[in-house]
């Protein structure tokens, strides 16, 4: 039957049988390459960086004047890749995406990026895939990343998180939080601010909060302990821990 020899074809995709012609789409990182880019900060407020598949390293440093990139890009032999710094009005623009189709394979093209930048500079970050980690920032962050881990820490400033999947972990933030997660355990500690989380699944801990906290959770153990206050829109499913709670407390579940 031709339904048979379709689902046949299908499901031989991966053992590979003769007489299917299977094409994935995806490209092997078989080249290795190591960039740097330097761009003067002078007049800039914020950096704005687009990232696809690799890990994203962002450290603020005091004493810079300039932002500086350094990236280990993994690429096929056409070097379908684009790595950019560039100027534009008031704000930088960093850009470490691949051109080809990435696939299920371990060496799918990536690319690693370290950056160091003027700690007084607000962050905007657009990730695909891949760990990302921030630190010692003076000023806001805004953060949309799709999969992959997070770690966030020294933020004299507002975050917001809008995230795929992944763990996450945060700490010593100086401004309120915001974090809109689909899934993922998430650690939270020292925020002076409030802290707002709408979370699909996972385990969250939340600990040492100056302001109120407000959690809408669809699944995962909630553990809340030292905080201004506390509203539970939704706990779903999972157990629920709190202690320490100075002000108001709502709990509806």
């Amino acid at each position: 039957m031709k339904i048979k020899s379709n689902l046949a074809c299908l499901l031989t995709a991966v053992i590979l049988l003769p007489g299917c012609v299977i094409h994935v789409g995806a490209k092997s990182a078989d080249v290795e390459i190591q960039e740097s880019l330097s761009l003067d900060a002078n007049n800039l407020k914020a950096l704005h960086v687009e990232a696809g598949a690799g890990s994203l390293t962002i450290k603020g440093d005091e004493n810079a004047t300039d932002i500086s990139v350094d990236a280990d890009i993994y690429t096929t032999k056409d070097r379908d890749y684009e790595l950019t710094l560039v100027k534009k009005g008031d704000k930088a623009v960093l850009v470490a995406k691949h051109g080809s189709t990435s696939g299920m394979w371990n060496n799918s093209p990536s690319i690693d990026v370290t950056v160091t930048v003027p700690a007084s500079l607000q962050l905007d970050v657009d990730d695909g895939s891949g760990s990302i980690e921030i630190a010692d920032i003076n000023n806001m962050v805004n953060v949309k990343d799709g999969s992959g881990s997070l770690d966030m820490k020294n933020i004299n400033g507002d975050v917001i998180i809008d995230d795929g999947s992944g763990e996450m972990e945060l700490r010593n933030v100086a401004g309120n939080l915001d974090i809109e997660d689909g899934s993922g355990s998430i650690w939270v500690s020292d925020v002076n601010g409030s802290v707002s989380v709408d979370d699909g699944s996972g385990e969250m801990t939340l600990r040492h909060i100056g302001g109120m906290v407000t959690i809408d959770d669809g699944s995962g153990a909630i553990n809340v302990r030292d905080a201004g206050g506390l509203t539970i829109v939704e706990s779903g499913s999972g157990g629920l821990n709190v202690k320490e709670i100075k002000g108001e407390m709502n709990i509806d579940s």
